[in-house]
């Protein structure tokens, strides 16, 4: 499959993108703030890019940004018997520019550093309570990676990729103190949004809207968004009036699970982008069924698709239930590929399988347990 560069596909929107935001905030419309002092909350790789925006910013400009807290979460254990401690991203980064870090799992019976005037929060996970965000002069921003209130929650960037989203963009909104993701809007991705180029991995499209978001942040700090009274900048909320809202939770394994009576072609790869593999349930020879991961999955023309024809049985859950469905499979053993007839009789070509209890294998062996003529 012909991959485009991201940056390429994704760039030019971006600029052009920010060109549109600053027409919006121009000299004229700033807002005198105190100097800021800080306390940021964040997690991954995406609320990472906020951080170091916010740090390169106090460094040049102290009289916007006086100093920099960053309060992060606990190490978690993770990998086989959660033997493995695995720290946030976030305190690397905080430790390499020298920041003072408080990690807690809790904002209970804790007090903000002294003189803190600000709190952004960035792909945190802790809810920030009212008591904290009273304390602080100016409340609490965040930047949310959708376009609000389109995507409310802690997945937007999976969602949007799952539901084949064409569009997406950034939101700077205020600390709502009762709920996530309900603040006033103050900025946000210009319409229609940021286009999601077909081929876009799941960590592509973070790291492009995390810069967005960082920029967003910086420049919303120096056009005083975040001195009241508050503007509604958002545009999409009165373009989804009267529609249902769509939430984004967690993802789990579930949701990389291949659903054989739905998806096309574009599925597989899309959800192999998002998550890097997805699986299924296969029936062997002995008439069990075993977990399959597809590393790769390509959409292929039918002409392309040649090899001696066989049938495997896959598993998909409906209702609660297990379904089988049959799907012809040929082998292509002069190229070394498998190719498996996905809904609507259109072919995906697959490359590497790991069957549970086996390492990676070319699929061509690694699925001969699972054929039959």
């Amino acid at each position: 499959m012909l991959r485009l560069s991201y940056a390429a596909t994704f760039t030019p929107r971006l600029k052009s993108a920010f060109l549109q935001r600053r027409c919006f905030s121009s000299e004229s419309t700033r807002r005198a703030s105190d100097p800021l002092r800080i306390l940021f909350c964040g997690s991954d790789a995406f609320s990472c890019e906020s951080l170091r925006a916010l740090h390169r910013e106090h460094e040049i400009n102290k009289g916007l940004v006086e100093s920099l807290d960053v309060m992060v979460l606990p190490p978690r254990r993770t990998g086989r018997g959660f033997k493995e401690i695995k720290e946030v991203p976030c305190k690397s980064v905080a430790e390499h520019l020298g920041l003072r870090i408080h990690q807690r799992e809790t904002f209970r019976g804790w007090t903000m550093p002294e003189g803190t005037n600000l709190i952004v929060v960035v792909s945190f996970g802790l809810f920030v309570p009212p008591r904290i965000l009273k304390a602080a002069k100016y409340g609490g921003l965040n930047v949310h990676p959708s376009l609000l209130p389109h995507l409310r929650g802690p997945a937007p960037i999976h969602h949007a990729m799952m539901r084949g989203d064409e569009y997406t963009g950034v939101s700077l909104q205020t600390l709502d103190p009762k709920t996530f993701d309900h603040g006033t809007v103050l900025a946000q991705t210009p319409s229609p949004g940021l286009p999601i180029p077909a081929n876009a991995t799941l960590q592509h499209l973070t790291e492009g809207l995390a810069k967005v978001g960082a920029e967003m942040l910086v420049q919303g700090l120096r056009d005083g968004l975040h001195v009241p009274p508050y503007r509604d900048a958002g545009w999409m909320a009165e373009k989804l009036d009267g529609e249902h809202l769509v939430h984004a939770p967690k993802v789990g394994k579930g949701e990389s699970q291949i659903n054989w009576l739905e998806w096309r072609p574009s599925d597989f790869e899309r959800f192999v982008n998002i998550f890097g593999t997805i699986w299924t349930h296969a029936r062997n020879d002995k008439g069990k069924f075993k977990r399959v991961l597809f590393l790769d999955a390509e959409s292929v023309p039918e002409e392309d698709v040649i090899g001696r024809e066989e049938e495997a049985v896959f598993r998909v859950e409906v209702g609660g239930e297990g379904m089988d469905v049959p799907r012809t499979v040929r082998l292509d053993d002069e190229r070394d590929v498998v190719f498996v007839q996905t809904a609507h009789g259109a072919w995906v070509r697959v490359r590497k399988v790991k069957v549970d209890g086996k390492t990676t294998q070319m699929a061509r062996i690694g699925l001969r347990e699972f054929l039959r003529v």
